[in-house]
């Protein structure tokens, strides 16, 4: 997108407060975009900014509990990125993501990116149902449209692995399945090029669905050997059904509700559907997926 291109396109970005869309936000702005941070607490979203060119952005305050006000924070915004809440409850969450795709729709805006989720048009899971919602409402709204389905990120390898590093031992239900677990920054920036993209380029995002991935995938094997040799000691992989499993997370003090996600999770990853490698990074980046061994560095 030339500077002119630049100064006249504003891009609006939900979540601005948070780790995928505050890195979007610092991101754009870097490049010169003009950027309205979209967020329930807009201080923390301008604080987040830093160095990154705080004249590029406004900060607005949306909440997408309150439906009433969202169309008018997003007047004048010609792309808009909604990045996925953090609701555990799917109807919640659907009912978010759907206020804010007619928020869109209501405003005028000429595009949309919804951040969704890998293999969430497989069976339903408590983590994929509201994407999968998500997504058909997105179709159907009448505006030009992008998802990003975005894997799971690495940064989730640490908390995974935490225990681990004190016993030795790497409980999962997963069994043999394989993770392309992929870095927030490169969801950030896969994100960030699509919104900065010029009008042809823009046009050809149009209604396309893209995986972004790491590049790699990996098991449970995988990972508890990339920590063993961080730790410099051999930790055991031990495989349990989704039932022990959940006992076990609820007995270390996880809510029910975040245990079954999980217990979801590692019988998703099991049947094979987190496994993909999508070349979405490079591509739209021009540099390679961050690959997952700095996250299994922090486990250590």
């Amino acid at each position: 997108m030339s500077r002119a291109e630049r100064d006249q396109v504003i891009i609006g970005v939900t979540g601005a407060s948070g780790g995928l869309g505050g890195r979007t936000v610092r991101m754009l702005a870097g490049a010169g975009h003009r950027v309205v941070a979209l967020t329930r607490d807009p201080g923390a979203a301008l604080a987040g900014v830093g160095r990154a060119a705080p004249e590029r952005v406004e900060a607005r305050r949306v909440d997408f509990d309150e439906p009433a006000g969202l169309p008018a924070a997003l007047a004048g915004i010609d792309r808009l990125l909604i990045v996925s809440t953090d609701a555990w409850e799917p109807a919640r969450r659907i009912a978010q993501h759907r206020a804010a795709v007619d928020a869109a729709v209501a405003a005028g805006v000429g595009h949309v990116v919804y951040t969704s989720l890998v293999a969430c048009d497989g069976p339903p899971e408590l983590l994929n149902s509201a994407h999968r919602a998500t997504e058909e409402h997105l179709r159907g709204c009448g505006l030009p449209w992008t998802i990003l389905r975005n894997a799971i990120y690495a940064s989730g390898v640490a908390e995974l692995l935490a225990p681990a590093v004190s016993t030795g031992r790497h409980v999962t239900n997963a069994g043999d399945g394989a993770v392309a677990y992929v870095a927030r920054d490169d969801c950030a920036a896969v994100a960030a090029a699509v919104l900065a993209a010029g009008p042809g380029p823009a046009r050809n995002l149009a209604g396309r669905t893209l995986d972004v991935t790491g590049p790699e995938a990996l098991t449970a094997d995988h990972l508890a050997g990339l920590l063993g040799a961080r730790l410099g000691r051999p930790v055991e992989v031990v495989h349990v059904d989704d039932d022990a499993y959940r006992d076990r997370l609820v007995g270390a003090g996880t809510p029910a509700p975040v245990a079954a996600a999980l217990v979801a999770l590692g019988r998703a990853v099991r049947s094979g559907r987190y496994g993909r490698v999508s070349t979405t990074v490079p591509e739209l980046t021009g540099g390679p997926a961050r690959r997952v061994d700095a996250s299994v560095a922090v486990a250590s």
